[in-house]
């Protein structure tokens, strides 16, 4: 069990599901804003960027939901963590593959 944790054969499991963890937590921490978004802060029709806005997530322009104010330094923190949860297991399960692959 030693070598599993240091080997990181274990995170390819516990890492994602800590990361999943944090960025589910992040809409409980940041307040969303309640005030309708202006059209001309829309980059593309999909993402919002406004700097003068304080809030974290906005209504979606359309549908139901929230989206990142990708003006907010902090959205950028957000979309790292998701990346990172959905390519740390890719890395570290190739990584695995590897180190199995010198045993044969």
């Amino acid at each position: 069990m030693g070598n599993t944790l240091a080997n990181g054969h274990l995170w390819i499991l516990l890492g994602p599901i800590i990361l999943l963890a944090l960025v589910s937590l992040i809409p409980l921490v940041a307040r969303p804003s309640a005030r309708p978004v202006d059209d001309e802060h829309w980059k593309g029709g999909v993402f919002y960027v406004n700097r003068d806005d304080p809030s974290l997530f906005v209504p979606k322009r359309r549908g139901m939901g929230w989206t990142l104010n990708f003006g907010n330094p902090w959205s950028w923190a957000v979309m790292a963590l998701i990346v990172l949860a959905v390519v740390l297991p890719v890395i570290l399960g190739l990584s695995a593959a590897r180190d199995v692959s010198k045993f044969r």
